[in-house]
């Protein structure tokens, strides 16, 4: 038994760290499904749900390169169980606001602003420890593992947040959803976490001006690379397009035009992750025997194809002539391709970053990728939120699947992306 619960959490940090970002991740996917649920009950508009996308997006686009250094420069374990616990007092707090019946939509928007900051201080602590938790021969493992923790919780998310919607309403699943991140808190209290050179001497002054420079060091850092300039160009294009796919246009089309139950909708919301499940059992085989740049060409172009198969269901002279039945697996076996494609971009991507960047850049490398990637984003969501309401879902659908296919033929045919996956990175930056 032993033996298997080493297989299966690698080691005693990292199983506890595991277990905490599952009650977490648990809560999130409750979370977004019944915020996404609720705001179209009180608005019935996809400018409303964008609006709220957009809100929660610009934390991460304004603070995290900040919030990198602050991994650097401060105990993550401490930024790991603050946040935590943050969130979870956020949302009880939103439960009880809730039951006395004085929710409101600026309230959800501030809330989102709070819960998203915590997760833009949280990310990059948690990527840059992780590698100091594991060996070296088990990074790829260990981010395996996170994928399936974050795609089984994807899956059950969704589903469980329909059901604790049909029995305890908006008001419980805000207090379940508090719960789970205090109990993540708790079991990362006992988390030992790599020792690290924390920059907290300083005060007043000084420690700003350290700010400054570790930040700037860690720009620099990246921008001697260019193939993490080129990686980076083509992830912030990528993101632009393909965000607003499931986070808007694919809710909008599923309640407002197939108007469909809460039940069915989670079914459809639960396919991406179920296909990153399932793409987690193969990716380690498959990195060994496909190339890693083919594997990211082909993972980006084939979730392009996958969201244009969804836009040809999403045509009325098609869906109108389909049973539930039929339109519903319509929906179900493009999301879940596009999930498994997304392990075999994401997951051999995560590990080559660790890999590769120093201990003492790597919070602040990560901040900066996070916040340079998702920076347009929130530009996405406030532009794709109106054009819900103007625009037949299959034009868009179309419109950002087509995109990342042809994202996906420009970076194959990108001499900057050949020395991505060196593990040597023989550009190193001169600091």
């Amino acid at each position: 038994m032993r033996a298997l619960l080493q297989k299966l959490f690698i080691n005693r940090d990292y199983g506890l760290l595991f277990m905490g970002r599952l009650a977490s991740q648990v809560g999130d996917g409750i979370l977004y499904f019944a915020l996404t649920w609720l705001v179209l009950d009180l608005t019935g508009s996809g400018t409303a749900l964008g609006t709220l996308l957009l809100v929660s997006s610009i934390p991460g686009v304004v603070l995290a390169p900040l919030a990198g250094v602050l991994a650097d420069m401060w105990n993550r374990k401490s930024i790991v169980v603050i946040t935590d616990i943050v969130r979870g007092l956020v949302l009880l707090a939103l439960g009880a606001v809730h039951a006395a019946g004085h929710l409101s939509l600026a309230m959800l928007y501030a809330a989102t602003i709070a819960f998203s900051i915590c997760g833009v201080l949280f990310g990059p602590a948690i990527s840059a420890a992780i590698p100091g938790m594991v060996k070296r021969e088990e990074l790829t493992a260990a981010n395996a593992r996170n994928n399936f923790s974050r795609s089984a919780t994807g899956i059950i998310g969704p589903a469980l947040g329909a059901l604790l919607l049909a029995l305890v309403g908006y008001t419980g699943v805000f207090i379940i959803t508090g719960i789970c991140f205090l109990l993540s808190a708790l079991s990362e209290m006992f988390i030992r976490f790599p020792k690290q050179e924390l920059g907290t001497s300083q005060r007043g002054w000084e420690q700003v001006r350290a700010y400054g420079v570790n930040f700037r060091d860690g720009f620099t850092y990246v921008w001697q690379n260019s193939s993490l300039r080129g990686m980076i160009g083509y992830a912030i294009a990528l993101n632009f397009i393909a965000a607003p796919i499931m986070s808007i246009i694919m809710p909008y089309f599923g309640k407002e035009v197939l108007q469909m139950s809460a039940e069915h909708y989670g079914l459809v919301k639960s396919a991406v992750p179920a296909g990153l499940l399932i793409g987690t059992f193969f990716v380690g085989a498959l990195t060994q025997r496909i190339s890693k740049e083919r594997l990211l060409v082909g993972g980006v172009i084939g979730q392009g194809l996958g969201g244009m198969l969804i836009g040809v269901a999403a045509m009325p002279v098609v869906y109108q002539q389909l049973s539930e039945v039929t339109l519903l697996g319509s929906l179900l076996v493009p999301a879940f391709l596009i999930g498994v494609l997304n392990v075999l971009v994401n997951v051999p991507l995560q590990v080559m970053l660790q890999e590769t960047i120093p201990d003492k850049f790597r919070g602040r490398v990560f901040g900066l990728i996070d916040g340079l990637v998702t920076m347009l984003v929130p530009v996405a969501l406030g532009a794709f939120g109106p054009a819900v309401d103007r625009f037949a879902p299959h034009v868009l659908f179309l419109i950002c699947s087509g995109g990342m296919a042809a994202i996906g033929v420009l970076m194959d045919r990108s001499p900057k992306l050949a020395g991505l996956y060196d593990v040597k990175m023989q550009e190193s930056p001169r600091l």
